[in-house]
């Protein structure tokens, strides 16, 4: 029986019967785009995988904590956001909860105490809201910027042992959620970027998902830097204006673009075991990149012995993502020492 730790996000919808025997086919509709273009893309920009869906609900794991509240933070930002630009009161609203812990392995499925943590922190949740554990606050504690109140002990039922839970509380006393936007963040703000020649120029009309630094090899030769700083975006907000990118195969699983003029490298997308909902810009090709600081640090195993950054974000190797493993066991290469740039010889696409 294999056991690891793992940080889980426990998702569920607020009065989803009532609302599916109001409207069944616009609530399942609803339900599909929330699981496709919600959920599914921030949990693979911050590197986690969905492991289950119980209908109205998804579990998901992260390999770090950090990723797996930022992750939450980012699910119910956009749906409040939705919520207020639509000005209807049909909209989907979320409980999240978020744990760290001990979780038994079997095939694609996650069991255990982690598992069944993360479930209770979700029903504890406000509408809209978010609850983690003890666990999980004293990672995140300065880091994330995130209205996170001691609740104190609690249990969801008299047989649950009892959780020490933190969660956000709603500015209203209501169902309104946590968040609080006003008229100009509901007014689209385009973040601006491009190459280093001018030639190739691109705009973002939604926010970012996730940021980072990435260590790994692949990263070091497209960059030819010791780590590459990256931010992650919907790719259905981003907009290249006069000329796209020039496209090559990387690896067998992911594709880089970059201006064929001045050699700016600019982008990156998985392409294994699907086209992910997310792009990847770099982010000293933004305008602003003093904005988008990094929030983790990935493929350690590839990081130069002679350059530190002495810092106290995450630290996790390209095996540790449940988005990569996925991607390269989709092209049969699951061992991690297959991984990287020899893995096949790029190709244009």
């Amino acid at each position: 029986m294999e056991r690891k730790l793992a940080a889980i996000l426990a998702t569920d919808i607020v009065g989803f019967a009532g609302l599916v025997s109001r409207d069944e086919s616009g609530t399942l509709e609803k339900l599909e785009r929330l699981s496709r273009d919600v959920i599914g893309m921030q949990v693979e920009a911050n590197r986690g995988r969905v492991f289950k869906s119980t209908g109205d609900g998804f579990l998901a794991e992260f390999s770090s904590t950090q990723e797996a509240v930022n992750c939450a933070f980012g699910i119910q930002s956009i749906l409040a956001l939705e919520a207020l630009r639509s000005k209807t009161d049909d909209h989907l609203l979320l409980r999240i909860g978020v744990s760290m812990g001990d979780v038994v392995v079997q095939g694609d499925d996650l069991l255990g105490e982690g598992v069944n943590t993360a479930a209770r922190l979700e029903a504890m949740a406000e509408p809209g809201g978010i609850a983690v554990s003890s666990e999980v606050m004293s990672q995140i504690r300065d880091k994330i910027d995130l209205p996170l109140e001691d609740c104190g002990h609690k249990r969801l039922k008299s047989t649950d042992a009892p959780i020490h839970v933190f969660m956000t509380r709603s500015k209203t006393g209501g169902t309104g959620g946590f968040l609080d936007f006003d008229e100009n963040e509901l007014a689209t703000t385009l973040i601006k970027g491009g190459c280093l020649c001018g030639s190739i120029r691109f705009e973002v009309n939604a926010p970012a998902i996730s940021t980072g630094y990435c260590h790994c090899r692949c990263c070091q030769k497209f960059s030819g830097s010791a780590v590459n700083a990256w931010t992650a975006f919907p790719a259905s907000a981003v907009r290249f204006l006069d000329k796209e990118p020039s496209y090559f195969a990387s690896s067998p699983i992911a594709k880089r673009g970059f201006c064929s003029e001045c050699g700016t490298s600019l982008t990156y997308k998985l392409f294994q075991p699907k086209e992910t909902a997310f792009l990847v810009l770099h982010t000293s090709s933004l305008d602003e990149p003093e904005n988008y600081p990094p929030a983790v640090h990935s493929g350690m195993e590839s990081k130069l012995p002679w350059f530190d950054i002495m810092d106290d974000l995450p630290r996790t190797r390209s095996a540790d993502s449940r988005v990569l493993q996925e991607a390269w066991s989709s092209v049969g290469l699951p061992d991690p020492e297959s991984w990287g740039p020899w893995a096949k010889t790029p190709e244009v696409f």
